[in-house]
């Protein structure tokens, strides 16, 4: 291996280490917003949920016409109701962690190529022209980041040696 391919190659894996997390304050904003609408809409599908098995709870009761609170409550928390809330819970909790999966991709193929564009902007304003918007092909942006290194070409033929 060339000398030119380990600076290369440690070069690259030091920019994979460095874009994985994409200002990380950002991405956890972002999915701090996502999974808190997510978990404000499943509070309302699980106080609905309650209070439709209140409802029928109360039903239950008025047709067996019980009296004695134990018996009640058997009646109603069997194991069914134990695997079902458990099965509630697992989804709940998968849901969450997919959520926060989907969100850290998705802030990293969107949000990622936007700081590479400002910091692109960053050179250019201190008139270095010589500097490219770098991103990975299958990011969204690919045909912006295309367009403004066209610009930096044209930039940098009327404007040698900056």
């Amino acid at each position: 291996m060339t000398n030119e391919n380990a600076e290369s190659s440690a070069e690259r894996a030091k920019r994979d280490v460095r874009t994985t997390l994409i200002e990380p304050f950002s991405q956890i904003k972002f999915g701090v917003y996502v999974i808190g609408a997510s978990i404000a809409f499943v509070i309302i599908i699980g106080a609905m949920f309650v209070y439709t098995f209140y409802q029928q709870y109360q039903h239950l009761m008025g047709i067996f016409n019980m009296t004695d609170a134990k018996d009640q409550l058997e009646l109603v928390t069997n194991d069914i109701f134990y695997q079902n809330a458990i099965k509630i819970g697992g989804l709940l909790v998968g849901y969450v962690v997919g959520m926060f999966v989907l969100v850290f991709k998705l802030t990293h193929r969107y949000y990622g190529p936007l700081v590479s564009i400002e910091r692109f902007i960053d050179e250019m304003t201190k008139g270095k022209y010589k500097y490219r918007v770098k991103i990975r092909q299958k990011d969204e942006l690919q045909r912006l980041a295309n367009r403004l290194n066209e610009m930096a070409d044209a930039l940098e033929k009327r404007h040698p040696g900056s």
